[in-house]
């Protein structure tokens, strides 16, 4: 009898642990879905940086630095893919459970943004001349391949915006794999062919049109679209993708913007560690970025309910700080070994560079926590100051440049001061 109670009490004291597990860790379905998207951004992310660290082994530090420069401005041309991405999100997670709307508005979302993109590439080409000689590019014609990403990759977004509305996140995130995968593969053969430069923005292309294609496919047999067209608003839906297209610049300005500048002002050497610097300090961002992802369609449903979108925000930062602080740590202590791990030697001196970047980055990745947990409540006044901030950054970045480091500097100030007005902002 002592033995069987003696058992029973051991294995009460074992199921403790095991209970809490799966009351809070296996039962957390943000943490659920975060966990799909953050492997597959793994995955992706993994592809994207062997693509990247291709580019700056295959290139070198001047070319890369080129490379990196209008992969920037490539990045920058997607602020609009980010608000298009925002606003089917928001919309087509209201729209789940009516499966003959949701359908309706992600066909015309698609047609109207596609018709969007065009309008971008017609004025990228026209402005490729401009953009050449500020970024002090050797040819236009690499300036125009920038133009090639926007008609299929602005599009692409409305489609991954729909699956991450619905919550379809295992389709998702197959989909971001695959974009990045065919992105590296044709990347690493247009190199290897001698088209240098321009061959790696020609994969861009490629991996857009691919995947912009099986996407569309995928959604129009999953939605079963039919003739009937029931009304829907989407004069509410362009308002919002406005505020949307703000928050796109809100996430990736900051982080983008610094790498042009560092071109312009800079010599093509200092500008490619730089760009070293600037790609592995952004691992910083790509890896929580599930938990943002994740956390967008599940705050837009339980607007009603304050108390458990507040927990959602503060579990999305807890998850997100854990992440991305490990990382900054790891840059601060080891950053010598981390830059030659990667991109070997030849680009040792961006050791200051990597140091400065891993901190900036945690701040911002905090930031873009509550700024995508203010636009999911519909409640846009942080997304003005997040923009204001920006514009700032950049205001101080072109008038001090002694050095690339003063850049950092600035980005930590206006990037800590985001997460504190943030919070302010959420307890308001």
């Amino acid at each position: 009898m002592s033995q069987d109670t003696d058992s029973f009490a051991v294995r009460q004291v074992a199921s403790g642990p095991v209970a809490l597990v799966r009351r809070y860790v296996l039962g957390d379905d943000l943490l659920q879905h975060g966990s799909v998207i953050a492997i597959a951004t793994v995955a992706s992310g993994a592809l994207n940086y062997a693509f990247q660290v291709f580019m700056g082994r295959a290139l070198g530090p001047e070319q890369y630095g080129v490379f990196g420069a209008l992969f920037a401005l490539f990045y920058i041309v997607n602020v609009f893919g980010r608000g298009i991405r925002f606003s089917a999100t928001r919309f087509t997670a209201e729209l789940a459970d009516n499966r003959p709307a949701l359908a309706a508005f992600h066909s015309e979302f698609l047609r109207q943004s596609t018709l969007f993109s065009i309008g971008i590439f017609v004025t990228l080409v026209a402005a490729a001349p401009l953009l050449s000689d500020f970024l002090d590019v050797p040819t236009t014609l690499l300036a125009v391949a920038i133009a090639g990403t926007a008609p299929f990759g602005l599009a692409l977004t409305v489609n991954f915006g729909t699956l991450q509305g619905v919550q379809w996140f295992v389709p998702l995130g197959g989909y971001k794999v695959l974009l990045a995968g065919v992105k590296l593969g044709a990347g690493v053969l247009f190199v290897i062919l001698g088209y240098g430069v321009f061959g790696a923005f020609s994969a861009l292309v490629l991996a857009s049109i691919v995947v912009y294609g099986l996407t569309t496919l995928h959604l129009r047999h999953r939605l079963q679209t039919s003739t009937l067209r029931p009304a829907l608003d989407f004069g509410r839906a362009y308002r919002y993708t406005l505020t949307a297209i703000l928050t796109g610049f809100c996430v990736t300005v900051p982080t983008t913007v610094d790498v042009i500048l560092a071109k312009h002002f800079f010599t093509s050497r200092v500008a490619g560690l730089f760009v070293a610097a600037s790609v592995l300090g952004k691992i910083l961002i790509f890896l929580p970025m599930g938990i943002s992802t994740a956390l967008f369609p599940k705050v837009s449903t339980r607007e009603a309910n304050e108390n458990a979108t507040t927990a959602l925000l503060w579990r999305a930062m807890l998850y997100t700080a854990a992440i991305a602080g490990l990382g900054a740590v790891t840059y601060w202590v080891i950053p010598e070994f981390v830059l030659t791990t990667f991109y070997g030697a030849a680009y040792a001196e961006a050791v200051p560079l990597l140091r400065w970047y891993g901190v900036s980055i945690l701040a911002f990745a905090l930031a873009s926590v509550v700024l995508n947990f203010e636009l999911a409540r519909s409640r846009n006044r942080f997304v003005y100051v997040f923009t204001l901030v920006s514009l700032a950054e950049i205001s101080l970045m072109w008038f001090f440049h002694a050095s690339p480091v003063q850049f950092l500097h600035i980005l930590l100030l206006g990037n800590t001061s985001l997460f504190a007005l943030g919070l302010l902002e959420v307890n308001s």
